[in-house]
């Protein structure tokens, strides 16, 4: 029987209770190569820290950063906004994927966000609405789904984004959906239907913030134009997603949101 240091020992203790279920997986691993263990744990410590460090350095930018704040909210959004959609039109399994993606993958990331910030966060709306989801009811989905998106925007409302941050965001969202896109359609066939929605959802978001920015009777008449016609190109791009869930072949790729995303950056130039 092998022996270990008291050492080893605490490192075993940290890796196994200081974390979720990867870290005892992590540990069983450590322990099949049992020869180089203390080592082997060791390591495990290390990127547990490294990654402590990056999601500390993640809220501080999400706590600075309106555009990114956005940005992760607006993800969020979009997965929510399929999620409601598909479950609509009577899509339970795909609707369940994205109602517990936010939840899931993003939202935990948020909590501290939320605190710096002193705003509320919707766990609880995100809970319900998943539920319902899940429970196929329509008629609750509907209901539980509006008070989401009240409460999403309740943790935004002291940011008014000027026309400028508004084109940064959606140029990252459509970056973030043509990068979905591409993974999702590949040579006109649907190779991953999640990542396809996701694309929609996120487009849809960004056409949301172009008519919510027109909505402004501030706006100068440079950004007037300048917004008008992104909206205009937005509802354009929807073209290419001619079902939720397609039957067949979608004859189109990413090359359209890359290229919006592009005519964004240089409409952020003329500004």
């Amino acid at each position: 029987m092998k022996r270990f240091s008291i050492q080893s020992f605490g490192l075993i203790f940290f890796v196994f209770f200081s974390g979720c279920s990867d870290n005892r997986i992590a540990l069983e691993e450590c322990v099949q190569g049992a020869n180089n263990f203390a080592e082997c744990v060791s390591k495990r410590a290390a990127q547990q820290e490294a990654r402590a460090a990056k999601i500390k350095a993640k809220t501080l930018e999400l706590s600075d950063d309106a555009v990114s704040y956005l940005y992760e909210l607006s993800l969020i959004r979009g997965h929510l906004w399929v999620g409601h959609q598909l479950a609509l039109n009577g899509y339970q399994e795909h609707a369940i994927m994205h109602a517990k993606h936010p939840e899931d993958e993003i939202y935990s990331s948020l909590v501290e966000v939320f605190d710096a910030r002193g705003v509320n966060g919707f766990s609880e709306e995100l809970r319900r609405f998943s539920e319902a989801v899940e429970a196929g009811r329509k008629g609750r989905v509907r209901v539980q789904y509006q008070e989401l998106v009240e409460a999403v925007n309740q943790s935004y409302i002291n940011i008014t984004p000027s026309t400028e941050e508004l084109l940064n965001l959606i140029n990252r969202l459509l970056r973030q959906a043509a990068t979905e896109y591409a993974v999702g359609i590949i040579d006109g066939k649907v190779d991953n239907v999640h990542e396809y929605q996701d694309a929609r959802g996120f487009t849809e978001i960004a056409l949301r913030w172009t008519r919510s920015q027109l909505e402004k009777p501030s706006l100068k008449e440079s950004e007037r134009t300048v917004t008008s016609l992104l909206k205009e190109k937005l509802e354009d791009v929807l073209i290419i997603w001619p079902e939720l869930v397609p039957s067949g072949d979608v004859p189109f790729d990413a090359s359209r949101l890359f290229g919006l995303a592009a005519d964004v950056e240089i409409m952020i130039l003329s500004l």
